[in-house]
Parts: C-alpha cells; sequence; structure tokens
C-alpha cells in the first residue's frame, strides 16, 4: 500500500532506478511463491531501505513547520497599522480639547475641524496608488518602513501647529501612511503566511487598526493634548523593529532571487522546514497570463476576469465605509452624547471590537469568509435598524433615558459584528481575488475608493447640524448597506478559505486556467502551500 500510494504521488520525479526495482519486485515475489525443487531457497528481496526512505521523503516535506516566525512578522509588521489607528481615533477625544480647552493658541471653527477630519482620509487616498507601484518595485518591507516618514511629519505639524493649516498638511500626512498600510500590509501578510493561516493573520490587520482607535480614545481623558501628541511620535520608534523581519518570498522569487526567499522561508516557517514545495510553488509561472502580466501590468484590466475582481473588491470596499464604520470611529462620541450617555460608555464599543477581532480570528480560517460575511451582515443590519428604531422612539417619547442603554447595548452588538465580519474581511479579500502581479496596482485602486467614500462621508456628516447623527434615517440608511452586503456575500463573492490564487481564479471562471508546466500536479502542491 504504501509502495502503490508513493508511486503516484512521486511518479514524475522518482528515479528510473527505483522504478526498475518497483516494477522487479512482483516478479521476484511471484517466483517466490513457485520455487523448483532444484533450485536453492528463494531470497527475499530487500525492499525494507524502499519502505523506510520513501515515507521519511514525504514527512520531510511537512516536518519542522513552526508558525513563530509567520506570527511574529505580522505582528511586527501591523505596529505600523497601529501607529495609524492611533492617528485617525486622534480627532474624536481631541475635539473637545481643541474647540473648548485651548490646548492650541488657536481656535479651529466648526467647518475647519470638519477639514481637520476629512483631510486624512484625502491623504490615504492619494497616496494608495503611488506606494502600491512602488511596493511592485521595492517589495513589502521597505514601503512599509517608508511609511514612518510621512507620519512621523504629520505628528510634529500637530505638535508644534500654530495655525489651523498646520494642522491640515500634519492631518494630510498622517493619512498618507494609512493609505499605503492599507494596501501593503495585507498583501505582505497573505504573501509570508501559509495558506491555512492566511485569513488569521490577514485580520490582525484590522485588529491593530481598531487597538489603536481604542488607545487613542483611552489615554486622552488623562493627558493633555501635547502629551498625547509627543507620546504617540514616541511609539513610532517601534516600527523600527520591522528591519528585523524578512522581505515577502513572493517577492525575491519575482526578481530571481532564489536562495534569499529560500532563507525568508526558513524564517517564516522555522529553520527546520522543507522549503522544496514551497519553493516550486513560488518559482512556478503558473500560466502565459501571468507571465505577461509581470511584463506590463496594465495588461491585467484587458482581461474581463480581472476587471469582475476590480468591481467585487471595489464594490467591497465602498460599502465597508458606508455600513457605518467611519461614522463611528469619527463621530463616535457625538452619537453617545445624542443618547445623553457619557463618554465612558465608548468603553463598552471597544470592548465590543476587540471581542469582535476575536471572534474573526479563531473562525475565518474555520467557517470561511462567505460565512462569516453573510452572517455578521445580517446581525449588522438588525442591530442597526434597532438601534435607528431606538432614536425614533427617542423623537416621539422626548424622554432622556427611555432607550438609551438599548441603544448602547444594539450598538455595541453592531460593532461586534462588524469588527468579526466586514471590517477584517474587506482587506483580506480584496487581497485574495487579485493574481499576484495584479495586486499592487488592484489592491491600490480598491483602497483608494474606499477613502474616497470615506472622505465624503465624514464632510457629509461633519458639515451638517449636530443633531444629524441623531436621526433614525442615518441608521437606517446603514442598515440598508449592510443587506446590500449580505446580499453580495451570496451572489458574487466565492469562497476562499484554503485556495491558492490560481484555485482562486479557476473558481472565478478567471483567465489562469491555461498551465505552462504540464506536469504540475497542483492538487497536491497547492493545497499545502
Amino acid at each position: 500500500m504504501v509502495l502503490g500510494w508513493s508511486g503516484q504521488k512521486e511518479a514524475g520525479t522518482q528515479p528510473s532506478s527505483k522504478r526498475n526495482t518497483l516494477e522487479a519486485e512482483p516478479a521476484t515475489s511471484q517466483a517466490a511463491e513457485t520455487p523448483s525443487d532444484d533450485s536453492p531457497p528463494p531470497v527475499e528481496p530487500n525492499i525494507k531501505p524502499i519502505l523506510t526512505s520513501v515515507p521519511s521523503r514525504i514527512s520531510d516535506l511537512t516536518m519542522g513547520e513552526d508558525n513563530t516566525g509567520q506570527c511574529l512578522a505580522t505582528v511586527i509588521g501591523n505596529i505600523g497599522t497601529f501607529c495609524f489607528g492611533i492617528a485617525i481615533g486622534w480627532s474624536a477625544p481631541a475635539k473637545a480639547l481643541v474647540m473648548h480647552n485651548d490646548a492650541y493658541s488657536f481656535t479651529p471653527s466648526k467647518q475647519e475641524w470638519t477639514w481637520v477630519c476629512a483631510l486624512l482620509t484625502l491623504g490615504a487616498a492619494t497616496w494608495s496608488i503611488p506606494m502600491g507601484l512602488l511596493m511592485k518595485s521595492q517589495g513589502c518591507k521597505r514601503v512599509m518602513i517608508l511609511q514612518l516618514v510621512p507620519i512621523g511629519l504629520g505628528w510634529s505639524m500637530l505638535i508644534f501647529a500654530q495655525s489651523v493649516n498646520m494642522l491640515y498638511v500634519g492631518r494630510f500626512m498622517q493619512g498618507m501612511c494609512g493609505g499605503a498600510l492599507c494596501v501593503v500590509v495585507p498583501v505582505y501578510t497573505v504573501e509570508i503566511s501559509h495558506i491555512r493561516h492566511r485569513g488569521a493573520l490577514v485580520s490582525v490587520f484590522h485588529g491593530a487598526f481598531m487597538l489603536g482607535v481604542i488607545y487613542s480614545y483611552a489615554i486622552s481623558p488623562f493627558l493633555d493634548l501635547w502629551v498625547i501628541n509627543i507620546v504617540n511620535v514616541g511609539l513610532l520608534l517601534l516600527c523600527l523593529l520591522q528591519f528585523l523581519i524578512p522581505e515577502s518570498p513572493s517577492y525575491y522569487c519575482s526578481r530571481g532571487n532564489y536562495s534569499q526567499a529560500d532563507k525568508c522561508l526558513r524564517w517564516l516557517r522555522g529553520k527546520k522546514y522543507d522549503t522544496r514545495k514551497a519553493m516550486r510553488q513560488l518559482t512556478i509561472e503558473g500560466t502565459r497570463s501571468e507571465i505577461a502580466l509581470q511584463q506590463n501590468i496594465m495588461l491585467g484590466f484587458k482581461r474581463k476576469k480581472t476587471r469582475r475582481s476590480l468591481c467585487r473588491a471595489s464594490a467591497l470596499t465602498i460599502m465597508q465605509t458606508l455600513s457605518g464604520s467611519t461614522v463611528f470611529i469619527f463621530y463616535s462620541i457625538n452619537i453617545l452624547l445624542s443618547l445623553h450617555l457619557n463618554y465612558e460608555c465608548s468603553a463598552a464599543l471597544a470592548v465590543a471590537d476587540v471581542c469582535g477581532f476575536l471572534v474573526c480570528f479563531m473562525l475565518v480560517d474555520v467557517a470561511g469568509r462567505r460565512p462569516l460575511l453573510i452572517i455578521t451582515s445580517l446581525v449588522t443590519f438588525v442591530c442597526t435598524i434597532y438601534t435607528g428604531i431606538c432614536f425614533q422612539l427617542q423623537l416621539i417619547t422626548d424622554h432622556e433615558n427611555s432607550v438609551s442603554w438599548a441603544s448602547l447595548v444594539s450598538m455595541s452588538l453592531c460593532s461586534l459584528a462588524y469588527t468579526a465580519g466586514l471590517g477584517p474581511l474587506t482587506w483580506l479579500i480584496n487581497v485574495e481575488l487579485f493574481v499576484t502581479p495584479m495586486r499592487p496596482l488592484g489592491c491600490s485602486l480598491s483602497a483608494t475608493f474606499n477613502w474616497l467614500t470615506a472622505f465624503a462621508v465624514v464632510m457629509w456628516y461633519g458639515s451638517g447640524p449636530e443633531y444629524r447623527l441623531a436621526k433614525p434615517g442615518v441608521f437606517f440608511l446603514m442598515a440598508t448597506v449592510s443587506l446590500l452586503v449580505c446580499i453580495y456575500g451570496i451572489i458574487f463573492l466565492p469562497e476562499t478559505k484554503g485556495l491558492t490564487t490560481h484555485r482562486i481564479q479557476q473558481k472565478l471562471g478567471g483567465f489562469m486556467n491555461q498551465r505552462n508546466v504540464p506536469s504540475i500536479d497542483s492538487s497536491s502542491d497547492e493545497s499545502d502551500y
């Protein structure tokens, strides 16, 4: 049984002498069953070395794998994401300190503060595509480290701001960092992680982002704004740890530096890990179409399935923003005050976000992306509808405490469902839907649409009257978007759990179906990489 299974798996690579030995074995055994009287006693063929060597070669391919390297690289790679979360969460708690407590020598108007919030999203939108293209030539690691420059300069402008214009420039530069990280970090995590852990590790991106926002809300009641800004600059020093992590093995293989790619794989999977199968998967050019895309990335948009992947990814990123995430991040304090709740009640939303991240981290590679997105979108739909009804009842009854706590519970469940589903899954699916050569430009374009939508949302909510956020229609609009996400997941979203890039394209009916190397047994190689 062992020999028969081994011969099927390694027929393309087994030496001819080994095959002759295996083929001669049945004849030898048959001769041993019918010996002649004059012949000497039969000699049993020595197949023990074959029986012991074949399983050892098979087990060597998966033996020694250690997940510590890829987990460590994921955590260190998301330090910049955590710092950007601090930057995007800065505006909501800082509003009271700037507008009422004279944190600066000047006091912005309400319209000017809206621009302070919105320019971060505009900076992210303008920086995504250039950094995505730079990632193709310089690699993910260098681009991640490069973002220390704009976010560091941005915090410096906030520290020494003498006018509203300096706040504008600082927030715009902070947004530049976020626009790059939303492209680079998910792509880097997908390329360094094992296919079995890809979803959980990419979900760390959104978890680090939300932890940064929570941190920013948590420290603001206890420190002056200038102290907060200086502390946040000091946290950027943690990003220097990114010099210690390896570059993506895919980047080195695309450059023909296979020895360095092998070193990266050993750093990520463990020193005892046999990298032959992983290197084989990385070095094989799977299709003629992908070879053409390596030469000219713009050729990808001539393919119908690439355009469809871009539309699907962009639609998901736009719906992520319209579902209410941007509103809750920038204006959660205003919403709580509209419900006659104090600042400390935001801790309930923070706990819900952490629980939601843990749910996604544990279930995304077990339940799959599609079921998790559909279920959490339904929960978000129900909770957002209920929150809108609570606001409507509050307007009718005109009683401060009539539905405040019920609304807080509903908003917390909504935050939990969002952080468990649409929040992290958007960035994961955004990478998985594109073939490897199209990721720099495709992911950048969809991220740009996300941030442009966020800019429009922040400007619309911020430029209106304060009571606009307490309108039931706002939450009914968010509920409608959540329902659209559920329908999108049912109709348009394929399940990508445990699939390689080529398998996902095949499931999409993509153009990556014509193999350039017909001898590849993709069923065995792609399932394990």
